[in-house]
């Protein structure tokens, strides 16, 4: 499966190791450019691959994962608004697929928030007892 990130044509599994790397790589991920639906869907499987691997991650990694990844999506949901006019499939990438991923890192982002707080008290409460 290929996918295309900055003008090169990548594997996804190597295009899933960008992701998870570096919370850079979803906003430099094919900037502003839609391609075909075989595309779009071989990014969100990349995208998917990399959510899959957030419980091995540090909280903070997460957030900043969470936050590159939201605008790679709200990019895509507004270039496939666009385009869906003229092909209805796209919708149906944006509606069941694209806002499910939207929905789960909006889920992700608040377990880590979660368990940033948890350290902070635990750090709280250990210093309480020093």
């Amino acid at each position: 499966m290929t996918s295309v990130s900055g003008g090169f044509v990548i594997e996804a599994s190597q295009a899933a190791v960008a992701y998870a790397a570096t919370p850079e790589a979803p906003a430099l991920a094919a900037a502003g450019a839609l391609g075909d639906r075989e595309q779009v869907e071989a990014e969100l499987d990349t995208i998917l691959m990399t959510i899959r691997e957030f419980w091995a991650q540090e909280p903070d990694m997460v957030m900043s994962h969470v936050a590159a990844i939201t605008g790679r999506l709200t990019e895509l949901e507004v270039l496939l608004h666009r385009v869906e006019s003229r092909d209805r499939r796209y919708k149906q990438i944006r509606t069941m697929q694209v806002q499910k991923i939207l929905d789960e890192c909006d889920r992700q982002f608040k377990i880590a928030s979660r368990l940033v707080e948890v350290r902070r008290q635990d750090m709280d409460t250990l210093r309480g007892m020093v």
